[in-house]
């Protein structure tokens, strides 16, 4: 073999290496670059499994959770929330309820707002949540209160959970409350709204009252089979009249909430107005009467001007948006509309 032909033949070789490196070289690049233009294609459809608009975050009493963005399904553990939830446009499939004395379910001040959709609300347990009744709804959120605080990590095992904390006197909490639901609901517009207009109707009735409303001394009460129960300024009624800027007579004028007086007591109950709270149902109207017969009923000077109103429990015992309104509604029908 001759030089020439060695020569040749390591030329041919090292041009095939060089071949094979040029080709592995324009392969690995091409791969690089599909790998990278995938890349590019995919990492958006990543982001949007769980896209921000798609979920809120809530600061609560037991720290921060997310909660869907347009929950469909939401249920609420006391009637004040489910009111408050109702007033800004989220119909809850279940909630927990409470009994009045009678017995009575107290939804009656929210049944218009539950319209058609009455059937649909399942009660969730009475003072208490039934969490095997939980379960069987499926929520997507669950807005509760300070109340569930010891259950919440169950709760929140079955969907997203919000506390609200109430505090100092929950009755006068109902206008944070409103503001707290609005975040829930990505609705804070609409939450502040609502509570500028309750303090608009305080002031229409102040207005329309004229001078009688620096004047006047409206007592608020509710009979017992034991004795009555003054309602103080810590009242939910308390809360309404404080707003409008209505005087208590001296024995309702304290911030807590109410206190049970004996029969004896009647002589502090007077005062210009009388507003006797009753749950209306036939014992609770009994109650009304007994405290009638007592001798020192008639001779309060409300009862002798004829300035005693009798209104329902169901609007002036709770704490929320709707049963304020209520309030104001029995207040302007006896101090503006009767004279």
């Amino acid at each position: 073999m001759s030089d020439r032909t060695l020569v040749s033949g390591k030329v041919t070789r090292m041009l095939r290496q060089l071949l094979w490196a040029v080709l592995a070289f324009i392969l690995v690049t091409a791969c690089g670059a599909d790998h990278s233009q995938i890349s590019s294609v995919r990492s958006p459809d990543a982001t949007q499994t769980a896209p921000s608009d798609s979920v809120r975050l809530v600061e609560h009493m037991m720290g921060e959770t997310q909660v869907p963005a347009s929950p469909q399904r939401v249920i609420t553990l006391d009637t004040n929330l489910l009111a408050t939830a109702l007033v800004l446009g989220n119909q809850p499939v279940g909630t927990v309820a409470w009994l009045d004395i009678g017995g009575q379910t107290m939804l009656g001040p929210i049944k218009p707002y539950l319209e058609d959709h009455a059937q649909e609300l399942t009660i969730l347990g009475y003072s208490e949540v039934n969490l095997e009744k939980v379960l069987l709804v499926k929520p997507d959120l669950i807005l509760g209160n300070h109340h569930y605080e010891a259950i919440y990590d169950q709760l929140s095992r079955i969907a997203p959970t919000v506390l609200y904390e109430y505090s100092g006197n929950g009755n006068r909490g109902w206008k944070n409350m409103m503001r707290f639901c609005g975040d829930v609901f990505g609705k804070p517009q609409a939450a502040e709204k609502l509570v500028n207009e309750y303090y608009q109707r305080t002031q229409e009735l102040r207005q329309k009252m004229g001078d009688r409303a620096s004047n006047i001394q409206v007592s608020v009460i509710s009979p017992e089979s034991n004795g009555v129960r003054l309602m103080y300024k810590g009242s939910l009624g308390g809360t309404v009249l404080e707003d409008v800027g209505l005087s208590r007579p001296p024995e309702q004028d304290k911030d807590e909430v109410n206190s049970l007086v004996s029969f004896e007591s009647i002589p502090q109950m007077d005062g210009d107005v009388i507003f006797v709270v009753s749950f209306m149902d036939e014992d609770s109207l009994d109650l009304v009467n007994q405290l009638k017969k007592q001798p020192l009923w008639s001779q309060l000077e409300a009862i002798k001007q004829g300035k005693v109103y009798l209104v329902d429990a169901q609007h002036w015992y709770g704490s929320d948006i709707v049963r304020v309104n209520l309030i104001l509604d029995d207040l302007f029908k006896y101090l503006v509309n009767v004279q």
